[in-house]
């Protein structure tokens, strides 16, 4: 039956941009300065949270990998139910700026020194994946604000370095989400509802 109280609402199909001045940031594990659902329309990063500066212009990709399902069947060998044995979901991004901040995500924070006008960074992978909070502040269609907030994340694979004349510099890398120290998904996505009654 249709649902003709909660019509289809052009509203809630929107393209995504993120927030002017910055809005991919990185923190250590344990931050406490984290958008919630109350604060999440007006949160602002705390001097914790590091810009990690431009991402290109295809943005982001968020996927999901399911375990091996196992279908449950009842005495009459019909399916009943499905267990997926556990999902990984990972968040791949390119970053842009040439920076400490933006190196170190890739490389590790050990790896990374910036000092007297030189960045050096070591391609020491033993050194690199350490766990970081990253956020997402993000625009829809109309000004409506959604932050993807990744509790706990890790680097665990970097793709290409693209450089050359005609194409920005990047390196994309991929984060994948683990629970947190509380239990707590991996990810949470605060959004602006059109829709609430």
């Amino acid at each position: 039956m249709a649902d003709y109280a909660n019509p289809n609402n052009t509203a809630n199909v929107s393209t995504t941009r993120g927030v002017v001045g910055g809005y991919f940031f990185s923190a250590p594990i344990g931050t406490t300065d984290v958008p919630t659902a109350q604060n999440f329309t007006t949160w602002v990063p705390s001097d914790a949270w590091l810009n990690q500066g431009f991402i290109p212009e295809d943005g982001f990709t968020e996927g999901v990998e399911f375990g091996d399902t196992t279908e449950l069947r009842d005495i009459n060998l019909d399916v009943v139910d499905t267990d997926t044995g556990g999902a990984t979901e990972t968040l791949q991004i390119g970053l842009m700026e040439i920076n400490a901040r933006a190196l170190k995500t890739i490389y590790g924070d050990s790896n990374v020194t910036d000092a007297s006008g030189v960045i050096t960074a070591e391609h020491d992978w033993s050194n690199a994946g350490e766990s970081h909070m990253f956020a997402l502040l993000l625009l829809l269609k109309n000004g409506r604000k959604w932050v993807k907030l990744v509790r706990n994340g890790k680097v665990t694979a970097v793709g290409e370095f693209t450089g050359n004349k005609t194409t920005a510099a990047q390196r994309q890398i991929t984060i994948t989400y683990a629970k947190d120290a509380d239990g707590k998904a991996g990810c949470v996505d605060y959004y602006e509802s059109n829709d609430t009654q």
